[in-house]
């Protein structure tokens, strides 16, 4: 792509401007994605809704932002540039102001959708363009490494500013925030990019409208079905079983529309690679397996019941060992210094000292100090393993597929990301019941333990003023509430446990297969070295 199609003659040739400049707009985008996720307990209030309703609306997001990608690059290089990206800017406005002013779930749930698309065209638009200002060399890693990384820290940077709007005034004050944001970006367009069309006009007519559709209607039945079936016992409820049939069906037809389309949106060859499956099953567990950390933000939010200050300080540190571990790894990347079994090997081991570290720690009253660093080391673990495994999927499929192993890449981790809330939903109701009925079982007339503390807590609330049968309710009430959070606290350690266990097995395995690859035959390692060379080779001039 050409550098100077898109850009003023005053600053086409000022690189770090240029970076900057496309960075800001990209953050300002993608702050939207994530504005919710650290203050959603003031939305659930707002609205009257579950936990659930704000987790689907998150994924909607992401659904309607993934499903756009494709589209992006192509409305880029069909309309005027700057005109094109202070359109969308405005209809982003639009419906921030709708947002404003809505107070009914289901209409907010349709214009994240909506807002989903806006944030896709413009934050995919950036990173073509920034790609266009890469060597090739760098553009796989730091290519993802920025994308990746405003994502996850997108989410901290708004919940600084959107916790204090909370405290001190109307939380949909948020919404002026973000519109100052797109004003902004609408001023740094209107100063970079040409006024004129100075590329060549691809036509939108080969556009597979209908294939879009259905994979959007799919991916929206599938997360509807893996946010709300834990809770309504899956198959149970008639809506999830009349979903998930139209799920299949969805995905199914998808599918075959795909395999006989000349123009695909997936190209479906890429299947025929074994590094690009291995890729996406190491960027399964990847994702699945980091998970666990929203059992911390949780305890810190429900048990704990820090303030956002703290809750948002906390996600700092993630972020900041994320960051830290992710430029280590995109410049080793770059480099080539490293086979991919140091990268895994690593992070997955700082993903295991997490793991554990909080098995050990887990209890009723840990202070902010005792999370600082195991929270540290969760981020640096995604920081390590996500450029790499990113970097090998893309560079395991052909030139000829175009963007069909990022928007895989893509699904993989929305289907990921859905099965390890839905996953662990469903553990901690097994194991909260699991402990619930061994403490009941002591829970008896004949324990004397519990009977000394029922005793201890009557006589309590009996010295505050209270009744004996007032003094009674209470007591039983203080016990059933220990119990729950107990229940909890094993629960939390049960799942950190199991999943180190898993993160142990990953390990060994990845330690085994490069031990295994070092003992080859030479004509052999050499038969692969040149296959592997020969795609990435490949794949860097397709950039």
């Amino acid at each position: 792509m050409d550098k100077n199609i898109y850009f003023k003659e005053w600053i086409h040739n000022w690189n770090w401007g240029m970076r900057t400049a496309l960075f800001l707009i990209l953050l300002f985008s993608i702050v939207q994605f994530s504005l919710f996720s650290l203050t959603q307990n003031y939305v659930i209030s707002y609205f009257g809704a579950q936990p659930e309703d704000i987790t689907f609306s998150i994924q909607v997001t992401y659904i309607s932002l993934l499903f756009s990608l494709p589209l992006q690059v192509r409305f880029l290089n069909y309309f005027n540039t700057q005109k094109y990206l202070i359109t969308v800017l405005l209809v982003g406005i639009f419906l921030n102001l709708l947002l404003m002013k809505t107070n009914d779930i289901q209409m907010f749930i349709l214009l994240r959708f909506f807002q989903g698309i806006i944030i896709s065209l413009i934050a995919g638009g950036m990173l073509t363009l920034i790609f266009s200002r890469l060597h090739n060399e760098k553009k796989q890693a730091v290519g993802y490494s920025v994308f990746y990384g405003t994502l996850l820290g997108s989410s901290v940077a708004a919940g600084a500013p959107t916790a204090w709007i909370i405290d001190n005034m109307d939380w949909r004050m948020i919404y002026y925030i973000v519109i100052l944001f797109q004003i902004l970006s609408i001023i740094i367009v209107l100063l970079i990019f040409r006024p004129e069309r100075t590329h060549k006009k691809y036509p939108l007519y080969q556009i597979d409208w209908k294939a879009y559709i259905i994979m959007g209607a799919g991916m929206l039945a599938v997360a509807y079905c893996m946010v709300y079936g834990p809770k309504h016992y899956w198959f149970e409820d008639p809506t999830i079983v009349y979903t998930s049939f139209a799920a299949i069906f969805l995905i199914a037809l998808f599918v075959l529309r795909q395999l006989k389309s000349k123009r695909p949106i997936i190209h479906f060859s890429i299947f025929r690679s074994g590094n690009f499956i291995i890729g996406l099953i190491l960027l399964a567990l990847f994702y699945g397996l980091k998970d666990t950390i929203n059992l911390v933000y949780n305890y810190v939010s429900v048990m704990a019941q820090w303030s956002n200050y703290q809750y948002i300080q906390l996600a700092f540190f993630n972020i900041l060992g994320m960051a830290i571990t992710m430029y280590i790894a995109s410049q080793l990347v770059m480099k080539k210094r490293f086979p991919l079994h140091f990268f895994l090997v690593t992070g997955f081991a700082l993903m295991l000292g997490f793991n554990y570290w909080m098995y050990c720690i887990m209890s009723s009253d840990l202070a902010f100090t005792d999370l600082i660093i195991p929270i540290f080391l969760q981020g640096a673990a995604s920081g390590m393993l996500f450029v790499p495994i990113a970097t090998f999927i893309l560079a395991s499929v052909p030139v000829t597929t175009g963007i069909s192993g990022s928007l895989v890449a893509g699904n993989v981790r929305f289907f990921t990301t859905l099965n390890s809330f839905a996953g662990y939903y469903t553990l901690q109701l097994f194991y909260n019941q699991h402990y619930k009925e061994q403490f009941l079982a002591y829970l008896t007339p004949y324990d004397t333990v519990y009977n000394e503390r029922n005793a201890a807590l009557v006589q309590s609330y009996i010295g505050k003023g209270f009744n004996l049968t007032e003094a009674t309710a209470l007591a039983r009430a203080s016990i059933m509430q220990s119990v729950k959070t107990q229940s909890q606290l094993l629960t939390n350690q049960s799942i950190f446990l199991l999943v180190s266990v898993l993160l142990l097995g990953i390990i060994l395995i990845t330690l085994i297969a490069f031990l295994f690859k070092k003992r080859m035959p030479k004509s052999k390692n050499k038969a692969v070295l040149a296959t592997e060379t020969h795609t990435i080779t490949t794949y860097k001039t397709t950039l």
